[in-house]
């Protein structure tokens, strides 16, 4: 009854102050090994609003499965159950010289790369996948922008992400440099970018250094990274074509080093625009360490 109280009391609040509500929603159907399922992978729920020509506030709600639990042993377990996060809970406010964010803000380590590969409902990005970045974390950032095209980018965070309390009392700064378009799933252009993260810990500081670039030029979207943390090397290299205004095709091989070890990832298949928001993407995946998966991937957004 309690959360039900909450909720209709959030409620209250987003159309008391007449903002903007979107959703997106992610699903697919996977064959493999001789079994099929349908799966949902992801919702997310956003509301905003702006507070005046300024200031803008974006609140976004995560649905997902966390898959970690523990039995009366405490063994780890998968637990398949559906769970609401508070992903952001963020403040933005523009100056003069740039913009600051507050709260529950999204990180700058890996946006840009993702919309250079372009197909988050499909597979997350290089770097998300493989877990070297939180995408949001409770904390302040800066942005700044020189020239057109040269981007700043600093954040201090607690370095837990947004599904975790600080427990180290130890944060992380990030900083992201790019100098060219920000969004190449949307908009012609090219960017080249650095970022750097490093959290101080009592034995060795973690740091995440990723170096990308990518070009969308008459329907060819290309991008390519090299991510470094620690002891673990990333490379993601991915290629897509606008066939028409309805049909894509795409293909994006990774490879993780790791201890003398290496992960090959391998997606291929296109992507079909049935409008009013919807996505739907037959491809296959094959990684060395597992057999060919096929899938039927989903995305409705409003």
């Amino acid at each position: 009854m309690k959360k039900v109280t909450i909720l209709l009391s959030l409620f209250t609040f987003v159309f008391a102050y007449n903002g903007s509500i979107t959703g997106v929603t992610y699903f697919d159907y996977t064959r493999e090994n001789d079994a099929s399922a349908f799966n949902f992978n992801r919702q997310y729920f956003s509301y905003s609003i702006d507070m005046s020509n300024d200031a803008k506030f974006k609140v976004v709600f995560d649905v997902g499965r966390t898959n970690k639990a523990t039995d009366e042993l405490e063994n780890n377990i998968e637990d398949t159950r559906l769970v609401t996060f508070l992903k952001k809970a963020q403040l933005d406010h523009k100056c003069e010289w740039g913009m600051t964010n507050l709260g529950l803000i999204g990180t700058n380590t890996y946006g840009i790369q993702e919309k250079n590969w372009g197909y988050r409902f499909i597979e997350k990005s290089a770097l998300d996948k493989n877990k070297f970045v939180s995408t949001a974390d409770l904390g302040v950032g800066v942005s700044m922008n020189f020239l057109n095209n040269f981007n700043v980018g600093i954040q201090y965070l607690n370095g837990e992400g947004y599904k975790s309390p600080e427990i180290n009392y130890i944060q992380k700064i990030n900083l992201n440099v790019n100098y060219g378009e920000t969004n190449l799933s949307k908009n012609s252009g090219a960017n080249l970018g650095v970022v750097y993260s490093s959290e101080l810990t009592e034995d060795s500081p973690l740091t995440l250094f990723s170096l990308y670039g990518g070009f969308a030029f008459r329907g060819i979207r290309f991008g390519t990274e090299l991510d470094i943390s620690d002891e673990k090397a990333l490379t993601s290299v991915y290629l897509n074509y606008l066939v028409n205004r309805k049909v894509s095709i795409f293909s994006r091989y990774d490879v993780l080093e790791e201890d003398s070890d290496k992960d090959k990832f391998f997606i291929s298949g296109l992507v079909y625009n049935c409008g009013s928001g919807i996505l739907i993407s037959p491809n296959i995946r094959k990684s060395n360490k597992d057999e060919l998966v096929y899938k039927l991937n989903f995305q409705f957004t409003f």
